[in-house]
């Protein structure tokens, strides 16, 4: 799993990056054993001045973005606070939920693709069975039916069949 780490307007230092990869750690818990070699990570952590007369009350209020890139999905949260670290565990708690729910659509996806399969080769098993035997076997059933029979009044289809006068 690739982490890059990006600030805007601050200053990034190395217990950040710690504090950001132990919480991205915490939200990938919800992968469960999904591989996570292929995933690539990028957060962006701003400070964002409010230049609005009603934004002024609070000068200054962080963001946390994360863009996370799984195969053939991008997945993104979005956290914002008074504080940095506030920001970050907030859009831990997005990142979670939406890890859960593609996790649950990607497992829903193969149940449904396995549903599938399934119903698709009982629908030839049952057209098999009540079409009867394979021909194979069928050829079998009906020689030993003869057999029984003790071949009274039929005749042999081939000269193979016919019992030989020794």
């Amino acid at each position: 799993m690739l982490v890059r780490v990006q600030g805007t307007n601050l200053e990034l230092d190395d217990t950040l990056y710690a504090f950001v990869t132990e919480k991205l750690g915490d939200a990938f818990r919800a992968l469960g054993a999904l591989d996570r070699d292929p995933v690539q990570v990028d957060v962006e952590l701003e400070e964002t001045t409010r230049r609005h007369p009603q934004e002024r009350e609070d000068e200054r209020r962080y963001r946390a973005e994360v863009n996370i890139t799984v195969p053939g999905h991008l997945i993104r949260a979005e956290g914002s606070a008074d504080t940095l670290s506030q920001s970050i565990v907030e859009m831990k708690h997005h990142l979670t939920r939406e890890l859960r729910e593609w996790r649950e659509q990607l497992i829903e996806d193969r149940r449904t693709g396995g549903r599938k399969v399934k119903r698709e080769l009982g629908a030839e098993i049952e057209a098999e069975r009540y079409e009867g035997l394979t021909d194979e076997y069928e050829d079998r059933y009906i020689e030993e039916i003869g057999e029984f029979a003790g071949g009274a009044g039929e005749e042999p289809d081939t000269e193979e069949d016919a019992p030989s006068a020794s």
